[in-house]
């Protein structure tokens, strides 16, 4: 894959914001000289329980990924992370950038059946009035929604404040069309109706327990959740055309070993190659030919909750991000399958700055800025504790970050959980010193700054460092209503240093992602936005799955 200059990737995703693509019949591989087939079970494991079905509470990548396949929204990323058109078919924006109003479909239909049960809508088809029913219930007071990514739209804080009855932006014009009013333009407004919390639900279905039997307009409608493995299946009467596959598992195998142990038996489709087994990977020539390899828009951090001692002080943090040895993480621990970070935004990402210097390790200037935040050789510094949320490389990537902070005198401990508590133990504050990454929610740089840092997204979004300053927020403020590309990507830029200047975060490495799959699949593609974008309604079998698995 060739990587296009950085100046015309600015000027495509402009455009793609302003203007829909896209077809929708199942796609095939342009290498792939055989004709799609109906049938088989794909299965691809996670290796944590924690899922949710309720699109307005998803937070994580393997819920965005399970529940793509059960909504839609009005828009949708392709995997080349292009806003495209799903439930609407068209849209057009005002002049002034303030209004864009939706064309729907006539064709879509909700899921007239969900666990074996017909569903309460009888699958009647969508109109306008689901979209803004959908997005009330979105935007609806609630301490754990995703409602703070659309206060962009007119009166939607208010709403969600409960300081108002009505979303003023929001109004069906007619019974296929919705009007959505900003508050200011927002460059990025069509992206953030792509992400999986702007998934359409039925108001029948939803006033049910969406997260136990969830309702949507997708390709494939819901089975069962037994034994810790998800069951979807086909949807017979999907508007793009019913899937190539009849059921997708995702099983439960918390070990990766196991997990790429059950792919070489055949019992997974695809599956993530472990750090351990990737040398072994590339140089096999059985398996090598179906490995798939991408830059991921992501980034894996170690968070410091700046409300809290020792990490109050920034002389605390900028010692923190010399003494850890990134380099030999990323080569030891991840077999230089990463790239160390030189501060948020990715490479190959809108915004992404070359010349950032970021932090290098360094352990005198280490020793030098603890010392000036007043504990030489670490004496009298607390004895601080590192949260994981459980897996191999967490638990590795500690042991390598506690031996590099006793090399400054500086006791540390861990303390490793699933990640439901993980994340709840984050959002509510009490952890003071936490692994975190994150994968961009939309292609824009205001997905990773703005979410991450701005002020107003302390407690209510996932600024969980509790991040605050004042010049921050004026910068991403700026730069999210700047209509000029080239002017956001100053602005971003420039709040980008002040934050790497300020080490809220021990900046530890960009993501990249490698998958193996079997022979027989078809269809496969990853995207930059991760395996959450993973569309399964494209992907088929060429043969009986057992007749062409790897045999090792």
């Amino acid at each position: 894959m060739y990587t296009m200059p950085r100046l015309l990737v600015q000027t495509i995703f402009m455009l793609l914001l302003l203007c829909g693509c896209g077809g929708d019949q199942p796609s095939v591989p342009a290498t792939d000289n055989h004709q799609p087939t109906r049938g088989g079970v794909y299965r691809r494991a996670f290796a944590d329980s924690y899922i949710v079905l309720d699109p307005v509470l998803i937070k994580d990548s393997n819920s965005h990924e399970v529940c793509r396949q059960l909504y839609d929204g009005l828009v949708e990323f392709d995997n080349d992370a292009r806003v495209v058109p799903a439930i609407a078919r068209e849209w057009k924006i005002s002049e002034d950038k303030l209004t864009y109003t939706f064309i729907l479909r006539n064709d879509v239909h909700f899921h007239k059946s969900a666990a074996g049960q017909p569903t309460r809508n009888n699958g009647r088809s969508v109109n306008a009035d689901d979209v803004v029913f959908s997005f009330r219930r979105l935007l609806q007071p609630r301490e754990d929604s995703q409602a703070s990514f659309f206060w962009v739209i007119k009166g939607a804080r208010e709403f969600s404040e409960g300081k108002s009855a009505e979303i003023a932006g929001l109004r069906a014009v007619a019974s296929d069309t919705v009007e959505f009013v900003l508050e200011k333009p927002f460059a990025p407004f069509v992206s953030l109706l792509a992400m999986i919390n702007a998934g359409i639900v039925a108001r029948e279905d939803a006033e049910g327990e969406l997260d136990r039997m969830p309702v949507g307009t997708g390709p494939f409608r819901w089975v069962t959740r037994a034994s810790d493995t998800i069951v979807l299946e086909a949807n017979e009467d999907y508007f793009r055309g019913r899937p190539w596959l009849d059921r997708l598992e995702f099983p439960v195998i918390t070990d990766e070993s196991a997990r790429f142990a059950a792919f070489l038996a055949g019992n997974l489709s695809h599956v993530d190659v472990p750090d351990s087994q990737y040398r072994n990977v590339k140089q096999d020539p059985k398996l090598s030919p179906f490995l798939l390899e991408s830059n991921l828009w992501g980034t894996n951090y170690l968070g410091m909750n700046l409300k809290k001692p020792p990490f109050d002080n920034p002389m605390v943090r900028k010692a923190f991000n010399y003494a850890i040895d990134r380099d030999t993480i990323v080569k030891l621990v991840l077999n230089d399958r990463a790239q160390v970070a030189n501060g948020v935004l990715p490479p190959g990402f809108p915004g992404h700055d070359d010349a950032l210097t970021g932090y290098s390790y360094n352990l005198e200037k280490a020793r030098q800025h603890l010392a000036q935040a007043g504990f030489p050789d670490g004496k009298g510094f607390p004895e601080i504790e590192l949260q994981y949320n459980r897996d191999p490389i967490h638990a590795r990537t500690a042991e390598f970050v506690l031996a590099n902070l006793r090399d400054i005198g500086i006791n540390c401990s861990v303390k490793e959980v699933d990640f439901g508590e993980h994340l709840n133990n984050i959002e509510s504050g009490k952890t003071a010193f936490f692994r975190m990454g994150w994968t961009v929610d939309y292609p824009d740089p205001d997905s990773f700054l703005y979410t991450l840092f701005h002020s107003s997204n302390i407690g209510v979004g996932y600024n969980f460092s509790g991040f605050n300053i004042a010049e921050v927020d004026r910068l991403l403020d700026n730069a999210r209503f700047e209509t000029e590309m080239s002017h956001r990507v100053e602005l971003y830029r420039q709040a980008e240093k002040l934050i790497v200047e300020e080490a809220p975060w021990v900046f530890m490495y960009f993501y990249t992602i490698h998958v193996l799959y079997q022979p027989h699949v078809r269809g496969l593609v990853l995207s930059s936005m991760g395996e959450s974008l993973l569309q399964y309604r494209h992907i088929w079998f060429s043969q009986t799955p057992a007749a062409t698995q790897i045999n090792r």
